[in-house]
C-alpha cells in the first residue's frame, strides 16, 4: 500500500510539472516575442523631414544649401536648408539641419521641419533676453527642445553672476557645447536666412 501511495504521488507531480511546463511555455515565448519585437522595431521618425528619408523602395532626392557656421571653443554649429522629395509620390518635406561637429565626437545632426522654424526663433528670442527676474532662487535652467532631440539652454548661477548658453543633442548625450549670447546671436541668425531661403522656393513652386 505504502508503494502504491508513492508511485500515485510520483505521478500526480510529474502530472503537475507537465501542466505547468504547459502553461508556462506559451507565457515565455510571448515574453520573448515581446523581446525580441522591441529589439528589432526602429525608433518611430521624430519629423516629416526624417519620415521622408527612411522611406524604403522608392528614390528619394535629398537637396541641402549650407546657410552658415558658428565658431564655438573648439567645435562648429552649421545651419544648412534641405528639401527632400518622394520621386513616386512628388511630396516634398523641407526644413533645416543643424549640425554640430567636434574632433573628439562623431558629428550631432538636428533636423527641423519648415513649420517648427517660427518656434524655434521665438525660443531663442526667449532664452537669449531671460535675466534673473525668472526666479527669485539662487540659480535656473531654461531649456528648449526640438521634436527631433536639438536642445537649447540657458543657465545661471548667481554664486557665479551670469547666464550661459548651451547647444546639445538629447539623443547622442554628448557634452553640451557653450555658446556666447553673441555666438546665440549668430546661430539664430542662421536659422533666419534659412527660414527665408526656403520661403522663396516656395513661393517659386
Amino acid at each position: 500500500m505504502h508503494i502504491a501511495k508513492t508511485r500515485r504521488k510520483i505521478t500526480v507531480r510529474k502530472l503537475n510539472v507537465i501542466l505547468i511546463a504547459l502553461v508556462g511555455w506559451p507565457l515565455l515565448t510571448i515574453a520573448a516575442g515581446a523581446q525580441d519585437t522591441s529589439a528589432w522595431c526602429p525608433e518611430a521618425p521624430m519629423t516629416r523631414l526624417e519620415a521622408c528619408e527612411t522611406n524604403v523602395g522608392t528614390v528619394i532626392i535629398k537637396s541641402y544649401a549650407l546657410i552658415g557656421t558658428v565658431s564655438v571653443k573648439g567645435a562648429t554649429v552649421s545651419v544648412r536648408c534641405k528639401e527632400d522629395t518622394d520621386t513616386s509620390t512628388g511630396r516634398k518635406e523641407s526644413g533645416i539641419a543643424v549640425v554640430i561637429t567636434e574632433s573628439d565626437r562623431p558629428a550631432e545632426t538636428m533636423l527641423i521641419d519648415y513649420d517648427d522654424l517660427d518656434s524655434l526663433l521665438n525660443a531663442i528670442d526667449y532664452l537669449s533676453k531671460i535675466d534673473w527676474s525668472v526666479t527669485s532662487l539662487n540659480g535656473f535652467d531654461a531649456v528648449y527642445t526640438t521634436t527631433d532631440g536639438l536642445r537649447i539652454a540657458a543657465f545661471g548661477s548667481k554664486r557665479l553672476g551670469e547666464i550661459q548658453f548651451a547647444l546639445r543633442s538629447v539623443r547622442l548625450k554628448f557634452a553640451p557645447v557653450r555658446l556666447s549670447q553673441t555666438e546665440l546671436a549668430e546661430f539664430r541668425n542662421l536659422i533666419q536666412q534659412a527660414k527665408t531661403k526656403l520661403e522663396s522656393i516656395r513661393k517659386e513652386k
